[in-house]
């Protein structure tokens, strides 16, 4: 006789045996319990003999998933995981696997008959199953020795966490077809979202050309929390040109990715003070030398605080005589209404004066564009994310009275800081080398 097949036979007697002893009605499972993991007992019987063909065959045994196992929605589908069983008869098994919300299995979700899997193992990948609720579920599987039904395997539970879904983002700034200077920043409005979703950050992409094939800049930046919008400094050295940009949601605890924004085309022109033009201050302020560097610039909703790295300190800029007193700097701004830059010094501060004194971000076009000096900027106010440069000038540079040439003392400015403008909120930008290092928002 062959010894595979006694070594079957022996195999099937031994579990009919197990089975016989063990039950006083093998043809039925014993009770179902469950536990806290959707863990299940239950004891099926262990083998099953066709009456008609005499052919006998085992239960299958679950591999996977295991008992209890916990499954993020955006893990589905599932494969579901069997070692074969074992038959005497030549004829090929087939395996129905059962998916239900209950133990007992009488509401299925999931019903597949599938033949059986070389290797020793049979799989099948069920349909994603519903949410967008957590559920628990139970499987099980079964041998078919020819068109008889042969026995279910014991039953195991397994979850599925709710369902997280986030919306295609929609980018901010800048917008399709924008001309950007300066110092360029890109930003999103925060994605929207249905579900218990985790920490978001969002990914940034730049590249020179709309298939994406060389990256020019990409960034990974958690969620600004505070405002409605989040924002990223590209600190990526660029030419004048056109550049394309998209930005794309994760939720890595979930397991969830966004599908990516639509592609957005500007053009990028960099910012030159020297090329810009100069209002009511001194006509070559673009040419002096750019000796200090802006630091950091907080909006509130009743001013916007400018420091730099000469404003206190042994290096600091030296005072200048102005009236029966003295002045240290002028603050300025420069603003692209039209396609072309226009700058100007405004706001004096003395050595000491607190930085609260600019003004209320809304209020700059009536307090600080106030009159026919300022003609090419009369009244003019930036609004809310539009890009503004902000920078400061050593001495009086109001009104524009006198040349780097003929300046009273010293001739020298900051480096022009180009931000996205709040007329209200709390917003603080801090810079390392002259560019956004940290963006923060309460």
């Amino acid at each position: 006789m062959n010894p595979k097949y006694l070594k079957v036979c022996a195999t099937l007697a031994l579990l009919v045996a197990a089975v016989a002893c063990g039950k006083s009605n093998p043809a039925n499972p014993t009770t179902l319990a469950t536990g806290p993991q959707n863990a299940v007992v239950a004891s099926p019987p262990a083998a099953f003999t066709d009456l008609k063909t005499g052919i006998t065959v085992t239960a299958p045994t679950l591999v996977t998933p295991n008992d209890g196992q916990q499954f993020k929605f955006a893990e589905q589908p599932l494969t579901l995981t069997i070692k074969n069983a074992v038959t005497t008869g030549t004829t090929a098994l087939t395996y129905t696997f059962q998916v239900a919300t209950d133990a007992g299995f009488s509401s299925l979700v999931s019903t597949k008959d599938v033949a059986e899997g070389a290797g020793g193992q049979t799989k099948v990948t069920i349909d994603k199953l519903p949410g967008p609720a957590a559920k628990s579920y139970f499987w099980r599987a079964r041998s078919n020795p020819g068109s008889a039904a042969g026995p279910f395997s014991r039953a195991r539970g397994f979850s599925v966490g709710p369902e997280v879904v986030l919306q295609t983002p929609v980018v901010a700034a800048p917008t399709q077809g924008s001309t950007v200077s300066g110092t360029l920043t890109l930003t999103v409005n925060n994605v929207g979202r249905s579900g218990p979703v985790g920490p978001i950050t969002y990914t940034f992409d730049l590249s020179d050309s709309s298939s994406f094939s060389r990256l020019l800049f990409s960034s990974t930046v958690a969620e600004q929390q505070s405002g409605s919008r989040t924002t990223v400094a590209v600190n990526a050295t660029l030419s004048a040109g056109t550049f394309f940009w998209r930005v794309q949601a994760n939720d890595a605890a979930n397991g969830v990715t966004s599908p990516s924004s639509g592609v957005m085309t500007f053009v990028y022109q960099p910012f030159s003070m020297a090329q810009a033009t100069i209002v009511n201050s001194p006509p070559d302020l673009g040419t002096w030398g750019e000796t200090a560097k802006i630091t950091s610039i907080h909006f509130t909703s009743v001013a916007f605080e400018v420091d730099f790295d000469k404003r206190d300190g042994p290096d600091r800029w030296p005072d200048a005589q102005f009236g029966s007193g003295d002045l240290q700097y002028t603050l300025g701004m420069c603003v692209n209404p039209s396609g072309q830059w226009l700058c100007s010094a405004v706001v004096q501060f003395w050595f000491g004066r607190e930085l609260t004194a600019s003004t209320p971000p809304s209020y700059v076009g009536r307090n600080w564009f106030y009159d026919a000096r300022w003609l090419p900027m009369l009244g003019y106010q930036p609004s809310d994310g539009e890009l503004v440069g902000l920078f400061v000038g050593a001495g009086n540079l109001r009104d524009g009275k006198y040349t780097g040439a003929t300046c009273p003392r010293v001739c020298e400015r900051s480096n022009v800081a180009i931000v996205p403008w709040q007329n209200d909120g709390d917003t603080t930008y801090t810079f390392s080398r002259g560019s956004i290092a940290e963006v923060r928002k309460r």
